[in-house]
């Protein structure tokens, strides 16, 4: 009988017991594919009818598959008794097992039929697969005893596997946060390489190693957002002064996609973005009392500077004979509502991180928009292997051009300091010594013709 000798990390303990789903999220180099790579082996060296399917949201080739790595576990537990290593398979010579390697977005409600007696499916870089994918998915694996794998390097806090695990945890599920410092094993090459890339770029490395969400390669924004919440400048305390500057109000609008509108207040030196606000489906008569009903809730009472529309709102109608225009000047008054300025995207983009910086938000009540900021990024060409000079059109994009064209006219509206003009003490007319600056102190100069 062989024995096999396998290490488990201390991390990786809880998830050797039974569980519907087992998930390890966490940064680069904490060996969760090599966990979970040799767990599939291990199970279909003691239970060789299994079968496991490992699956990727996108997968054209192979190449992009576990395969290889699954192959090299097989070679290193000396485990080649046990299978045969096909060209798109593996196969247990022990039982009718087999392990296969699919891409999920090639499947459909038909299709993912096919896997359904399998016993176990592994979703690695589980961050891309997509909410269709997940609902096709969860059903299909249903054997009695069945087990869901998923591995992954957090992207955005939105993704599907991150709602589904991290903020709606299932009751069977074991959910591991693991990162680089609890593998045993972390070799000293992608060390040096950490350091490396800690003292290049912080914000990229802590997604890269440490597992945070935002900054990828193609975020628009995200490293202006994180480095606000670094600097203490989102938190629950940024709150309407009502000595202040009135409210603003920028918004994206839409039916069937999501309308956002950000609150502003202009302050010395900055801006105070008080809330963020997001929904589908509504029109004008639904916005209307709803943005009535924040700004009360901000405490601003009817203190509104104005509502800025994007310069499209003259034709949108929120399925209303109106447009969005008129609809709105109706009813906050015709000085309350006013058209962002015709401008392209790359001076929208500039302008949002050109405000930035200069903004405290509200991480309670913008959290929602502060994810979409987060989550913009630039469209992807897979086949040119480049990013777009355009953003991809997604959810995020809604929250995303909402705050670039409040960024926009918050640039315009920026409270400039007033010039304060040196002052000299002078007897008034009292006897008292007070202080004018020195234009007024001529202007009460007597004029004297003599010359001399």
């Amino acid at each position: 009988m062989t024995v096999l000798d396998i290490a488990t990390p201390r991390w990786a303990v809880p998830l050797l017991q039974p569980a519907r789903y087992k998930a390890a999220y966490g940064g680069r180099g904490s060996g969760k594919s090599h966990f979970f790579g040799e767990y599939v082996i291990e199970e279909h060296i003691l239970h060789p009818d299994d079968s496991t399917v490992c699956v990727r949201e996108i997968q054209k080739s192979l190449d992009q598959s576990v395969k290889r790595l699954l192959e090299s576990k097989i070679e290193k537990l000396n485990a080649g008794w046990y299978f045969e290593v096909l060209d798109a398979k593996i196969r247990s010579k022990r039982g009718n097992g087999i392990i296969t390697f699919q891409g999920m977005q090639n499947h459909t409600a038909d299709s993912i039929k096919s896997l359904e007696g399998y016993k176990r499916a592994w979703v690695e870089e589980a961050q891309t697969l997509s909410q269709y994918s997940l609902d096709l998915l969860r059903p299909t694996i249903r054997t009695p005893g069945s087990e869901m794998l998923f591995s992954w390097n957090p992207r955005f806090k939105t993704d599907p596997v991150d709602v589904f695990f991290r903020k709606n945890k299932p009751d069977n599920a074991i959910v591991i946060s693991v990162n680089w410092n609890d593998n045993p094993w972390f070799p000293e090459e992608l060390r040096r390489e950490m350091i490396d890339d800690f003292e290049r770029d912080p914000d990229k490395a802590e997604h890269i190693w440490n597992g945070a969400y935002g900054a990828t390669q193609g975020a628009i924004l995200a490293r202006w957002v994180n480095q606000a919440i670094r600097e203490g400048r989102a938190t629950p305390d940024v709150e309407f002064d009502p000595n202040g500057a009135p409210i603003e109000v920028s918004c994206d609008l839409g039916f069937r996609d999501t309308a956002s509108f950000w609150y502003w207040q202009r302050a010395v030196g900055g801006f105070r973005v008080l809330a963020y606000d997001g929904d589908t489906g509504l029109d004008a008569d639904d916005w209307i009392p709803r943005i009535r009903n924040k700004i009360i809730e901000l405490g601003a009472g009817r203190k509104l500077g104005k509502i800025w529309l994007p310069h499209d709102a003259r034709a949108k109608t929120f399925q209303s004979k109106h447009t969005t225009i008129e609809r709105f000047a109706q009813a906050f008054g015709v000085d309350k509502c006013a058209i962002v300025p015709q401008s392209k995207k790359l001076d929208q983009i500039s302008a949002a991180r050109a405000v930035i910086p200069r903004c405290e938000f509200n991480s309670e009540l913008c959290e929602a928009g502060m994810d979409g900021l987060i989550a913009w990024e630039y469209a992807y060409n897979e086949d040119l292997g480049v990013f777009s000079r355009e953003p991809l059109h997604n959810w995020a994009s809604h929250p995303a051009d909402a705050f670039a064209y409040g960024a926009q006219m918050m640039q315009e509206l920026a409270q400039k300091e007033p010039e304060t003009l040196p002052k000299f003490p002078v007897t008034g007319h009292n006897g008292r010594i007070v202080t004018i600056p020195l234009d007024e102190m001529w202007a009460e100069t007597t004029k004297r013709n003599e010359r001399y």
